[in-house]
């Protein structure tokens, strides 16, 4: 497609521009003489309002990595958790802010999140200034954060909804035995689990240690984090957590749950703290880029160029890979993309392909300004051979320079397994960490088959060729082969561990192997991960090993968003992305208002998670073995 001199491109970029939700253009007068055209938000003009106190609303959810498109700014997307602590990092640093207030209107927040934000708010009070949070209600994990705070302030009449930590585990063998079905599954690992949900009616002693481990740790630091931040006993924690759902208005008060009820403009608890003159500031050092120009046509001409940051000096990349693992290409929360083979973006979330990291990863490693990465994870797993690909391309650029990962959410099974060719793993103390095992095999569906009155005739030739054969269970002989297979991808798993993290794992590599999963605190302490610290940490510790001064060098997100032209020519072309991210799959009205209808029930977090482990399983259509991490774990 060409960009420039054709009147079509004008009308698509019109009627793009126009119909994108969320944004408008305007004609302001320059003062002299001519008009400056401007990208408007629909509520109100961006506009810098300087202050004294930081002002922070966060709802929704937070975005990990850049926004989908380049065009559009962050402005019209969910902020991303490194903006928003780079706002909390400016009110640290600015000698003209006093502190914050921050809103909690039910944000969706995971345990990095909370993790990284309470690091931020830490470093704001380290300084000397003063953090307020305010809600009209405290759920878990709001209430996590607003544990980082100076002052947990509570609306009149609001609630506290504190819960220990409880999982529900979902066996399906019944169901499937019931409608003619039955998972055929090999796995290696004997604490993996990976195949318990299909194949059991209840969990295995094996899987039970692992979870009760896992969620041991995670309630010891809820327990711990309530208590140190409220200065409270552990037992009165666990007392306030049983009664707060009882509780009114001064009896959180009285359990030192919260510091203060306060009405809905602050007024009384602010001026208290930070003086009848304040006033606040929205921007804390983010000021949104306007587009400008003289005219309408150099407005377009500047929207169709690639505004994408350029590497022009010293720079440290944050590769963000976020999703189940799968080959082709990856896919983006808030644009469509083509996933490949695997499709793992089924459900129109965020995926990593393998394709799209190895261009991502080379290109790094090729560019002598790029001095240092860090590879952000957030990953159940998938694909064992697309783990392996990108594994290999994280080892290839850490022997030219250093490679550092930061765990989100999770890093598991083969998000760990790429987590490996790094020199160094970060993770939060609840990320979920290891796995370290691998899964396969198929449903059967002969007994289904005859229930529907289906016949199937098979016709084979050559060894094997009947061994992924969907009526019958695998014969003996085909099972003894998918084992030797299964069990050199586990010692290739881990080979890549013991290359990764050397004697940091001690002599008996099988004692976090086999399956078994860890809290990020666990597994700083078997070796697993290096330093308990978020994203931040370890780009300065990157910038340390890479000898860069503060100031001296940029820090660039990937993979980079969208431009208008590559936006436009994925509409124009022969194989345009289905919407919502579905790749080459098209969905029915029923199925898309099924998948809609599920992804309201289950909420934003919830939802990421199912779909990424929906999306690794998906992959059993092309993929035979799997390094996936199996479960849909909700703390609340």
């Amino acid at each position: 497609m060409q960009r420039n001199g054709k009147w079509w491109v004008g009308l698509i970029f019109t009627f793009v521009f126009l119909a994108m939700p969320g944004l408008r253009v305007a004609l302001a007068d320059d003062g002299q003489g001519g008009a400056v055209a401007v990208v408007e938000d629909p509520a109100e003009v961006f506009r810098v309002k300087p202050g004294n106190v930081g002002w922070m609303k966060l709802t929704g959810e937070l975005r990990n990595g850049p926004p989908p498109f380049a065009w559009a700014g962050s402005s019209s997307t969910a902020p991303s958790l490194r903006e928003v602590v780079g706002q909390l990092d400016f009110i640290a640093a600015s000698p003209k802010l006093k502190g914050v207030v921050i809103y909690l209107d039910q944000p969706e927040l995971n345990r990095a999140h909370i993790f990284e934000l309470s690091a931020a708010m830490q470093r704001i009070r380290d300084a000397g200034k003063k953090v307020l949070v305010y809600s009209e209600t405290y759920e878990p994990s709001s209430y996590m954060l607003a544990c980082a705070a100076d002052r947990i302030l509570l609306q009149h009449d609001g609630l506290v909804m504190l819960t220990g930590i409880g999982v529900e585990e979902m066996y399906l063998a019944g169901l499937l035995e019931k409608l003619g079905l039955k998972a055929d599954f090999v796995q290696v690992g004997k604490f993996k689990g990976a195949d318990e949900q299909l194949t059991r009616r209840g969990p295995s002693a094996e899987w039970s240690k692992t979870m009760d481990n896992l969620l041991d740790s995670l309630y010891e630091q809820m327990l711990d984090r309530i208590a140190t931040a409220r200065n409270m006993k552990r037992q009165a924690v666990v007392q306030a957590i049983a009664d707060c759902w009882t509780m009114r208005n001064e009896d959180y008060v009285k359990a030192r749950l919260v510091d203060e009820l306060v009405n809905r403009d602050l007024v009384e608890t602010t001026e208290a703290i930070f003086g009848k003159a304040f006033t606040y500031d929205e921007d804390m050092g983010q000021q949104p880029a306007l587009l400008q120009s003289q005219n309408p046509l150099m407005l377009l001409q500047q929207l169709m160029s690639d505004s994408r940051p350029t590497i022009n000096r010293p720079t440290l990349a944050v590769i963000h890979a976020e999703g189940p693992i799968g080959s082709g290409r990856s896919t983006v929360s808030g644009r469509g993309g083509t996933s490949g083979g695997g499709n793992v973006g089924l459900f129109g979330g965020p995926s990593i392909g393998s394709e799209t990291m190895v261009e991502i990863l080379d290109e790094m490693r090729d560019n002598d300004l790029v001095k240092g990465v860090v590879i952000r994870i957030d990953s159940p797993g998938g694909s064992a051979i697309a783990s392996e690909m990108i594994w290999q391309s994280v080892h290839d650029l850490d022997m030219k320079k250093p490679v550092f990962i930061s765990v989100g959410t999770m890093a598991a099974s083969g998000g760990y397994y790429i987590a490996c060719g790094g020199r160094e793993i970060y993770a939060a103390p609840g990320s979920i960490v290891g796995s370290i095992g691998v899964v396969g095999g198929k449903i059967v569906m002969g007994d289904l088959y005859k229930k529907l009155g289906i016949e199937i005739y098979r016709r084979n030739r050559g060894p094997m060729a009947d061994i992924f054969n969907s009526v019958e269970p695998f014969t003996r002989e085909q099972r003894q082969a998918l084992v030797a297979a299964f069990e050199h991808t586990y010692e290739q798993f881990l080979d890549r561990v013991k290359r990764g993290r050397g004697n940091r794992v001690g002599d008996d590599l099988s004692e976090v192997a086999q399956g078994r999963v860890f809290t990020g605190l666990q597994a700083k302490e078997n070796g697993l991960v290096d330093t308990i610290g978020g994203l931040e940490v370890a780009l300065r510790d990157l910038a340390a090993e890479c000898k860069l001064e503060a100031g001296g060098y940029d820090v660039i997100d990937l993979p980079e968003p969208m431009t208008l032209p590559e936006y436009i020519e994925s509409i124009l072309g022969a194989q345009a992305s289905a919407p919502g991210g579905l790749g080459s799959v098209a969905l029915n009205g029923e199925q898309a208002a099924t998948l809609a209808t599920a992804r309201a029930v289950l909420g934003p977090r919830l939802w990421k998670q199912a779909t990424g482990v929906l999306g690794g399983l998906m992959q059993l259509r092309s993929e035979r073995v799997l390094a996936l991490w199996p479960v849909v774990l909700d703390v609340r």
